[in-house]
């Protein structure tokens, strides 16, 4: 594959931007990258799944290094939740052994399933915001990760590991990170306040990028230029990710994290 110049500050600018996006919503930003590479080099599917891996490793790292700078993550925490979720990979990877999955339907269910938890986030916000505190609303994170003493997760986790599962197997198998699923699950059934979602989230992705980048650079079709070219520019755009998400009143974040979230399933329905 030839890079031009033209191809390589498009490859570092749109990194750029879906590093942003994906930090700011903690979702991986796989669907940008498999899409972007699958439509504008006409790459098989299952290669820009694996690249998509390896980007995702490279912007989850960044956005990793900053949320666990700013205070905003909590490393036992994402290791316990991305356990889960790689066992949900290895779930995948045991599966295609034996099983020929047809990816499109695949999709097609996701997609629906991110539809439908992205329009409950819209009316949960929404409806949270009518019934309470406009101060409170408009609060930026606190840097301070005592509200995990007041939040049960030890007895919500049992409603929630399906989820993370499931994260890390629609990762595995669609190039996605997992984020799409993690987010929402940390918000609105463990009732992590979203800045923090979105950084624990992003710490969760990064672990599992290793395992996923590991098995597909071992046994899958990695484009490794490309994907470190995306990659650069996606760490930058972690970075300025990270800054514009500490400034975001939480109830624009919880807005913009779900209208993300169906503007990617719409994404995957075509």
């Amino acid at each position: 594959m030839d890079f031009t110049w033209d191809i390589i500050i498009i490859l570092l600018l749109l990194g750029s931007l879906f590093g942003i996006l994906s930090t700011i919503t903690g979702t991986g930003g796989g669907v940008f990258y498999v899409s972007f590479i699958t439509l504008f080099f006409l790459i098989p599917i299952n290669v820009s799944i694996d690249t998509s891996n390896f980007i995702i490793l490279l912007t989850s790292a960044s956005g990793f290094i900053m949320y666990l700078k700013d205070k905003r993550t909590n490393l036992k925490l994402s290791l316990i939740f991305s356990g889960f979720s790689i066992i949900g990979c290895l779930l995948s990877t045991l599966l295609l052994v034996f099983v020929k999955i047809d990816i499109t339907m695949l999709k097609l269910l996701f997609a629906t399933l991110l539809i439908i938890i992205g329009l409950y986030m819209v009316y949960k916000t929404i409806h949270k915001h009518r019934n309470s505190n406009n101060d409170n609303n408009n609060k930026l994170f606190n840097e301070d990760l005592s509200f995990l003493k007041s939040i049960d997760y030890k007895t919500k986790l049992k409603k929630t590991i399906p989820l993370f599962l499931l994260a890390g197997f629609a990762s595995n198998l669609l190039g996605i990170g997992g984020g799409v699923i993690i987010t929402p699950a940390l918000n609105l059934l463990l009732n992590f306040p979203i800045h923090y979602a979105t950084a624990v989230s992003t710490s969760i992705v990064f672990f599992l990028a290793i395992y996923n980048s590991l098995s597909k650079l071992l046994f899958g079709q990695v484009e490794l230029i490309l994907g470190l070219l995306m990659g650069l520019g996606s760490i930058l755009g972690a970075i300025i990710g990270a800054k514009i998400s500490k400034k975001m009143p939480k109830f624009y974040l919880k807005l913009f994290v779900a209208i993300v979230l169906i503007g990617l399933a719409i994404r995957m329905y075509f």
